[in-house]
């Protein structure tokens, strides 16, 4: 009877043992780690909510922040949204985009002539001409709007497998997920995967090449990448020195999945090029001046006849 209870003591004490072994072999925060940026890579969410900050001891910080939406059933159907701001001034970017196009807002434009800053009724002429959108096919200036989700997942999917071969020690558990931290020569590992992919051949080489020469000149670098369990969660930071000025870069995006979204593309009657978008604009401001003016004559006439 002695024996027995020994022998089934040991037993389970071996079974403990090589269960638990196996548990912490495949949850270490490595594993971890990739299993939440696979999940990320992998999963159908299709809205992302993101948000950057670039702050340093020679420049003002600079903030952007946005959502991007897919929709559901029409994958390259994208909608973004993006507030760019600095501590001087803020901008609005709103960009829609399918298979063959990709379309600014042209309340980009109006914000940028600071229209928006007016009275009453310069606001409505903003209004009436935010309505419309600019086709960036017919300008250079916005080529960088037509994301397409498949190279987007493609790329990311290539670059899971990079981080399998990094060292275990490098990863660690935080409070909201897995964390990776990289040193200068895994940055420029990192870099020549990157420009390996499909979104990174349409940099050139030679400016590959200026990237990961200027790594040699920061100081205390420090980058962590984390994901989160669930696999909704991406996050970024840097900070270095460069000529003995600090420099930081925040990066945070969150997804979900929304089965009923759509996203429209702009009416064809409200799409204009850039001239035709001028002269609408150059049209409404001349009304409005003619109408201020007009307005100031009537005034004045009924002020002197009193």
């Amino acid at each position: 009877m002695k024996k027995t209870l020994v022998i089934g003591t040991t037993a389970v004490i071996v079974v403990a043992v090589v269960g638990g072994g196996s548990y912490i072999a495949l949850h270490t925060p490595k594993r971890q780690f990739n299993s939440g940026l696979t999940k990320m890579t992998d999963n159908k969410d299709n809205i992302a909510d993101f948000r950057v900050k670039v702050s340093g001891d020679d420049m003002s910080d600079k903030r952007v922040n946005g959502k991007i939406k897919f929709d559901a059933k029409h994958k390259n159907n994208m909608d973004l949204v993006m507030n760019l701001s600095d501590n001087k001034q803020a901008q609005k970017m709103h960009i829609k985009a399918n298979n063959d196009n990709a379309y600014l807002s042209a309340s980009f434009v109006t914000g940028s002539l600071g229209l928006s800053s007016y009275n009453n009724e310069v606001s409505k002429i903003t209004k009436s001409i935010n309505q419309y959108w600019l086709k960036t096919s017919d300008t250079t200036s916005y080529e960088t709007a037509k994301i397409k989700p498949q190279t987007v997942k493609s790329d990311t999917r290539a670059l899971t497998a990079w981080f399998q071969d990094l060292d275990g020690k490098k990863f660690e558990k935080v409070s909201d997920g897995y964390k990776v931290d990289l040193n200068k020569t895994d940055m420029k590992r990192l870099m020549t995967k990157i420009s390996k992919t499909k979104s990174g051949k349409e940099i050139p080489k030679s400016e590959w090449q200026a990237y990961k020469s200027s790594i040699n000149d920061i100081d205390n670098l420090k980058f962590s990448i984390t994901t989160s369990k669930n696999g909704h969660l991406l996050k970024m930071n840097f900070s270095g020195k460069e000529d003995g000025k600090l420099g930081r870069i925040t990066f945070q995006t969150n997804t979900k999945r929304d089965d009923k979204l759509r996203v429209k593309m702009p009416a064809a009657n409200k799409i204009k090029s850039e001239i035709e978008l001028t002269t609408i604009i150059q049209d409404k401001i001349r009304d409005y001046s003619r109408q201020q003016f007009d307005n100031t004559s009537f005034s004045t006439s009924s002020s002197f006849d009193i």
